[in-house]
């Protein structure tokens, strides 16, 4: 499935990863995800079973995790965690249970929080 984005009934945009998160698409991945973001109080993303994430496609999530709770708004996720998300999270040593001060003092969804 291509990277895409959808407007749900009550107005919260799901946009879904593609195959790859990585270095070759963060560009068109962050630009989605901005502009949904400009566009509804809620962006969730829907991750692909396989999809393929390095340390780039972590990188934008936690940026735009950061940039929506700046405004108020909600980055999430929808359906299972992927494990390729959870490989880099743990390889990079990114792992973390404590609270983000960028995401309203909650603790983490993408560097441990999940699952």
């Amino acid at each position: 499935m291509p990277l895409n984005s959808f407007v749900r009934e009550n107005g919260e945009i799901t946009v879904t990863s593609g195959d790859r998160l990585t270095i070759e698409t963060a560009a068109d991945f962050s630009r989605v995800v901005r502009e949904s973001l400009d566009a509804s109080h809620v962006v969730a993303i829907e991750f692909e079973p396989a999809v393929e994430i390095d340390i780039t496609g972590l990188q934008v999530l936690c940026s735009a995790c950061r940039s929506a709770a700046q405004t108020g708004k909600i980055f999430t996720y929808h359906g299972p965690f992927p494990q390729a998300l959870a490989n880099i999270i743990t390889s990079s040593g990114a792992e973390r249970s404590t609270i983000c001060k960028h995401n309203n003092n909650s603790t983490c969804i993408w560097f441990g929080g999940a699952s």
